[in-house]
């Protein structure tokens, strides 16, 4: 059995998880609340405390909330770099019984909103006794390759895991990854030569693929809700093994992070590409929760507190109000006294009725809507063209023009940026008949390329233009999830 001493009490080594811990919790939150938990800091996190996550998204504004898009919407629509949303989103996860949010980071190159975004989170969540980690995007947009990815690494160590209320656990920033598969296991080993050559952080990897534990020290599947469904007793289970079985390949203790889902619903922004699973008033998110558990995992981390594109949300909405905070308390109750009996929970409340999507007149000039959730805008018609400009989920883009050499390109307007799109990731309306035919004349000249492009993997495809991603492999992984964000 795992036996640490309790980071709570001064008592001989214990057991991971049972009686002894929930006491100890329960004495630690009365501390807390002895205290004043609002401008305290949390007790130090240990290895042995069986901590609740939540990935959490900064990206959105009040354009985003639309049925047309979503198939539910927040209770309270908000701006993502509002601070007193985030203040609000902060409390709502301590009620939930959320240790930490992780916030999904791009990166701070490009002005991106996510540094701020992520710099005030850490502020706010001082102010409330809370922890943030980070979800890193290794397929971010400002990212071209492993040496911004390098850098990137270097500057949330110097900068951001410095604050206070960044998630420690011993001592070492807990650092979530999205998507390592862009780079090879060696590539990410050169990574952290560089930007952790003493391993002082915890890096927890994502997917179906973990040989990448040589280098990272724990896993996580970011989804396991998958189309066809898999059975989440076996998933969770396979998975907890191969974390035991890299513990002993590789003669180093490595973090088992199960993962739980309310549900899940992309129809609206990947059309026949998307798929839905039911809710069933919360029974999904129970057997969700039963499985994680029965995994024995060190953590459990919920996806996700707002990701709302892919209908994951726990936050509170039209449909459900508190529901999903509700359960999402009483689950992450259960498993930090150790699993126990399942949970009796409230039924859901009467559901609110959905907003029928309002009728949309059709455009009446040639017009390119972005169905990605960022898309690049390039000075030319091909991904060696450097970005111009980006631009959001369902923004209308007037096209100005195409050139027969390149048809799966359009030239469009965005404010008073000219730039080119990738047809695929867009859908076209209005007279497209009156779309301009471009002279050669009318094409941009390329300008040299850096160095950097060099580093991006080459066997990929491309999910977001100009971002890489791998091929899939079928003899890899019989489990890989359909889905991709």
């Amino acid at each position: 059995m795992n036996t640490r001493h309790c980071s709570i009490c001064p008592s001989p080594p214990l057991p991971r998880r049972g009686p002894h811990r929930a006491v100890c919790w329960a004495l630690a939150a009365a501390l807390l609340l002895a205290l004043g938990a609002p401008g305290r800091a949390l007790l130090a996190q240990s290895s042995s405390d069986p901590l609740v996550l939540a990935f959490y998204y900064t990206w959105y504004d009040q354009n985003t909330w639309s049925y047309d898009r979503l198939s539910d919407l927040p209770a309270e629509p908000y701006t993502s770099s509002d601070r007193g949303v985030m203040g609000r989103h902060i409390e709502q996860a301590q009620r939930a019984g959320i240790d930490a949010l992780l916030v999904a980071w791009y990166g701070p190159g490009g002005g991106n909103q996510t540094e701020p975004n992520l710099s005030a989170m850490l502020e706010e969540a001082s102010a409330r006794g809370f922890k943030i980690g980070v979800l890193f995007e290794t397929n971010s947009p400002f990212m071209g390759g492993m040496g911004d990815v390098t850098a990137a690494l270097q500057h949330l160590q110097a900068v951001h895991a410095a604050h206070p209320a960044y998630l420690r656990v011993d001592g070492r920033p807990v650092v979530f990854f999205w998507r390592p598969a862009v780079y090879g296991v060696d590539t990410w080993q050169a990574i952290r030569s560089q930007a952790d050559p003493s391993h002082s952080q915890l890096w927890i990897s994502e997917g179906v693929d973990t040989s990448y534990l040589s280098v990272f020290d724990g896993h996580h599947l970011y989804s396991n809700t998958w189309n066809p469904p898999a059975d989440l007793n076996a998933t969770n289970q396979k998975f907890a093994t191969r974390v035991e079985q890299a513990r002993q390949n590789f003669g180093v203790y490595k973090f088992w992070v199960a993962t739980v889902m309310p549900g899940y619903d992309d129809v609206r922004i990947r059309g026949g590409g998307g798929f839905a699973r039911d809710r069933a008033g919360g029974d999904y998110y129970a057997q969700s929760w039963q499985a994680a558990i029965a995994s024995h995992p060190n953590w459990i981390v919920v996806n996700s507190f707002n990701e709302w594109p892919e209908g994951s949300y726990i936050e509170p909405s039209a449909a459900f109000g508190d529901h999903f905070l509700n359960l999402t308390a009483a689950y992450s109750g259960q498993f930090k006294a150790g699993g126990g009996v399942p949970v009796q929970v409230a039924a859901l409340p009467a559901a609110v009725p959905e907003a029928p999507p309002a009728p949309t007149p059709p455009p009446t000039i040639p017009t390119a809507f972005v169905q990605t959730a960022l898309l690049n805008l390039r000075g030319g018609p091909s991904t060696d063209f450097d970005i111009v400009a980006q631009a959001a989920a369902g923004v209308a883009l007037p096209i100005t023009g195409r050139h027969p050499n390149w048809p799966d390109w359009w030239q469009v307007r965005y404010h008073e940026t000219s730039g080119w799109v990738y047809g695929p990731l867009v859908t076209t309306g209005g007279p497209m008949e009156q779309v301009p035919l471009l002279p050669d004349a009318a094409l941009p000249a390329l300008a040299p390329q850096t160095d950097a492009q060099d580093t991006m993997p080459q066997a990929s495809t491309v999910t977001q233009e100009g971002i890489a991603a791998p091929l899939p492999n079928p003899a890899l992984e019989p489990l890989r999830p359909t889905l991709s964000r």
